[in-house]
């Protein structure tokens, strides 16, 4: 389960951004006891939240983090370095010429995750520039009242001769000591779950293109391939964007299973409990599947999706996304619910995700204000996002930081959120 993550200088972030999902340790968590899970580990962790703002403030940008972070993972075709179209755009500096100029630009990226699994919790740091990795370390805890340990860190020196055969601007590619290219250094630390002369047997030297926690995953070192299964396998980021839908994470193969269980249906029937049955087609699961409803005279007639309401139609797609939450333990980031999940239908879904016994998480974006409710949600599951319209810098920050915001208020947070009392601009 995601437990918290970090990041800088990321398109419209510019300073650090820091989402938490770790449980409170006040008493009002006792006022919630649904809406998060306890680990072997001890460590208890939110099982939803909400990121709330204006359209153009950042939100997908958050969401696009993960997908990049999740690309190192996944694709071979994705290196691991800033790229100049994610940087903050202040950051990144022009001559007279209109050329970038790297010497001046800010590239420096750095990325922090903590992900809590049954046992154990990692965290791991990696920061990146133009060339490539610069520094990179894993830790690991094996219960909450435990300090980190190291398991490997890896940093690039900062000595550095270009090459006749280094292409202008970029870190040359070989590797050969005296060819004035970077040089790394890789310590391991005493959670390192692999003996320490495997690794250096077989541990190729690191290069600033490749990730040394995937090199050591591939030798069996544990921790390393817990982070690296939860990126691939564990973490899904649905998003829709014009009119297309897609869940990184889910093959076409997998989406047909999961329409087939009823376990799926169950969830899509929070939108409309007259449905009570549904044909699934394997070409074209969310266009040509039948909806079989029954009227209260007992009365039954069928429509495919296509025809049916727009707000059914899109449901049947996000529904997969919850489904991968509560049946099978996945974290999910949904960006942009709003078309298909309006307020009442957050409502249900926020309780029956918090009802199911699960590891899952479901993170969702809207610029829906109205999805702020202490029905649903404490202070530490809603997050804001908003830009400053000067400088087109994002911020992210929680309603736990506002003390003077009690559970008792009169009113509902959306009322006070759209009236500026939360800070950031409302165009809800």
């Amino acid at each position: 389960m995601l437990y918290s993550c970090g990041f800088s200088n990321f398109t419209s972030f510019k300073d650090p951004v820091e989402f938490e999902l770790a449980a409170p340790k006040n008493r009002v968590r006792k006022r919630y006891p649904d809406n998060y899970v306890e680990l072997k580990s001890g460590e208890l962790v939110l099982k939803d939240a909400v990121i709330v703002g204006e359209n153009a403030g950042g939100k997908s940008n958050f969401v696009t983090a993960f997908k990049f972070l999740r690309s190192l993972f996944v694709r071979n075709d994705v290196s691991p370095r800033s790229y100049l179209n994610l940087i903050f755009s202040g950051n990144v500096l022009y001559d007279d010429k209109g050329d970038v100029g790297l010497g001046e630009s800010v590239t420096l990226q750095p990325f922090v995750v903590e992900i809590a699994f049954g046992e154990i919790t990692v965290r791991y740091t990696l920061c990146l520039d133009i060339h490539g990795v610069t520094f990179e370390m894993l830790e690991r805890r094996g219960s909450a009242s435990e300090q980190y340990r190291l398991v490997f860190k890896n940093q690039r020196n900062d000595g550095y001769t270009e090459c006749k055969d280094c292409p202008e601007g970029r870190a040359c590619q070989r590797r050969d000591d005296d060819s004035g290219c970077w040089t790394f250094n890789v310590n391991y630390g005493e959670e390192l779950s692999i003996p320490k002369e495997l690794a250096d047997r077989l541990f190729v030297s690191p290069m600033e293109s490749e990730l040394v926690v995937k090199s050591l995953a591939t030798l069996g070192e544990r921790s390393c391939k817990a982070l690296t299964s939860w990126f691939s396998s564990e973490l899904a980021i649905a998003s829709r964007h014009e009119d297309r839908f897609t869940i990184e994470g889910v093959s076409s193969d997998q989406t047909v299973r999961i329409l087939n269980d009823a376990r799926y249906f169950d969830i899509f029937r929070l939108v409309d409990s007259s449905i009570v049955g549904m044909r699934v087609d394997k070409e074209r699961p969310f266009l040509d599947s039948v909806l079989i409803r029954r009227s209260k005279s007992g009365r039954t007639f069928e429509r495919p999706i296509r025809e049916d309401s727009t707000g059914v139609a899109q449901f049947s797609q996000w529904a997969m996304a919850i489904y991968l939450v509560v049946c099978e333990n996945k974290t999910v980031l949904a960006d942009e619910v709003d078309s298909a999940i309006n307020p009442v239908l957050s409502d249900r879904v926020v309780a029956y995700i918090n009802g199911c016994d699960h590891t899952g998480q479901f993170v969702f974006t809207t610029h829906n204000a109205f999805n702020l409710t202490f029905r649903s949600f404490m202070k530490e599951q809603i997050f804001f996002v908003t830009k400053d319209v000067e400088s087109l810098e994002s911020s992210m920050y929680s309603l736990a930081d506002f003390k003077d915001v009690r559970y008792d208020v009169k009113g509902e947070i959306y009322e006070l959120y759209l009236r500026g009392l939360l800070g950031g601009t409302q165009d809800a």
